[in-house]
């Protein structure tokens, strides 16, 4: 093989993309990935970097699955770092609730409860609930003026730019051909079977043939805009803006991963901290800030952590997460067309599924099938609940 033909094509170049590939040219597979702009700018750039737990009360495949990602994360940020020289920075900084209502504290104590078998490494509970009047041991500068605190040791940050410049070095030195600017317009059909992708340059230009004997569809919102008729039909993936604001407080304000409502925090080592999202589901393809997204963001972080007001905003911006109806993620084989993998519309766990996603799709492509239980996340399914 040579030129744009390959064992797999991997269309999209952010998280899961790029993890797909890596872990796919560790095994010998000849992996082209295909990126529309430049890797990993898209959501996986957008978001804090945030490796969160999965909820306490599932126990289905999707839950297992979030399990083994995060368990999974330090070992795999390592093994990229020994790879591509790229420091990841992660860090197991667990999370802090900030609880503000009876129903609050009342769904935290169930989660107390459900984990209450669940130990860290050092036999530390893996959540607990803290009062009042003992937060200040662990984050000083937060306000108090909560119900009850929450602490879930397992939450871990990673900084994802420098994740997705590891994922990308390591794929690449691993021999993975990494190609950007090129927009792929729609999947190539023999009989029944994908067999590649036609793309090129989104602003015109000369349309490329790649051909592989399969191909991995990591899209993120742009999924379902590939190609069109049946196989468009089934991916319901649309674009979902969220806006952060990022301040350089010149220090740590906080050391965990602070959610108040619908708003979170991460402070990074070297001071900055991220403040966000929005999560608006109407935004479409547009990437901008608005007045009253920052609004909404500086008031809330304010409200959190008094001290905040004291510091300078330094950049804002705004990604669009790859939502779907149930909020789950496309990841399976593609019903109706061999050769067609989906590992799409993760929404916000992107960063977190991304290293099970990846183990997922190798098996696929290795051995056409997983012992996983996939159905809750399988590409045509039907939307009657969110359950």
């Amino acid at each position: 093989m040579g030129g744009n033909n390959a064992d797999v094509i991997v269309v999209g170049g952010g998280v899961v993309g790029l993890a797909v590939a890596f872990r796919l040219q560790q095994r010998g597979r000849r992996v082209i990935v295909l990126e529309r702009g430049r890797c990993g700018r898209e959501a996986s750039w957008a978001g804090a970097g945030v490796i969160s737990a999965a909820n306490p009360h599932r126990s289905d495949a999707m839950y297992h699955m979030h399990c083994e990602s995060i368990d999974a994360y330090e070992s795999f940020c390592h093994e990229l770092t020994e790879l591509s020289g790229v420091n990841t920075e992660y860090e197991r900084c667990g999370s802090l609730d900030m609880l503000t209502t009876l129903q609050a504290v009342e769904m935290a104590q169930s989660d107390v409860r459900a984990t209450a078998d669940q130990s860290m490494p050092d036999g530390q509970p893996v959540m607990e609930m803290i009062a009042n009047e003992d937060v200040r041991g662990f984050e000083p500068n937060i306000a108090r003026n909560c119900l009850a605190f929450a602490l879930r040791r397992k939450t871990a940050q990673v900084r994802n730019p420098r994740l997705l410049e590891a994922l990308q070095t390591a794929g690449t030195n691993l021999g993975a051909d990494v190609r950007e600017g090129i927009e792929v317009m729609r999947f190539v059909v023999e009989g029944d079977r994908v067999v590649g992708v036609d793309g090129g340059d989104p602003h015109g230009g000369t349309i490329q043939k790649f051909r592989a004997d399969h191909v991995v569809l990591c899209a993120g919102a742009w999924s379902a805009g590939i190609g069109g008729g049946t196989i468009q039909d089934l991916f319901s993936v649309y674009p979902v803006r969220g806006q952060i604001i990022l301040l350089n407080c010149g220090g740590r304000p906080i050391r965990h991963v602070i959610n108040r409502r619908d708003l979170y925090m991460v402070c990074r080592g070297d001071g900055r901290l991220l403040a966000g999202a929005t999560e608006e589901h109407e935004s479409g393809f547009v990437k901008r800030n608005t007045p009253e997204g920052i609004y909404w963001l500086t008031l809330s972080a304010a409200a959190a952590v008094p001290k905040l007001t004291e510091m300078a905003i330094e950049t804002m911006w705004a990604g669009l997460r790859p939502g779907t109806p149930d909020r789950r993620p496309y990841i399976g084989l593609v019903p109706g067309f061999p050769g067609l993998v989906a590992a799409t519309g993760h929404f916000r766990t992107g960063l977190t599924l991304a290293p099970v996603t990846a183990d997922i799709v190798c098996e696929l492509i290795d051995t056409g099938s997983t012992n996983r239980d996939l159905r809750r996340c399988a590409p045509g399914r039907s939307f009657g609940h969110s359950g």
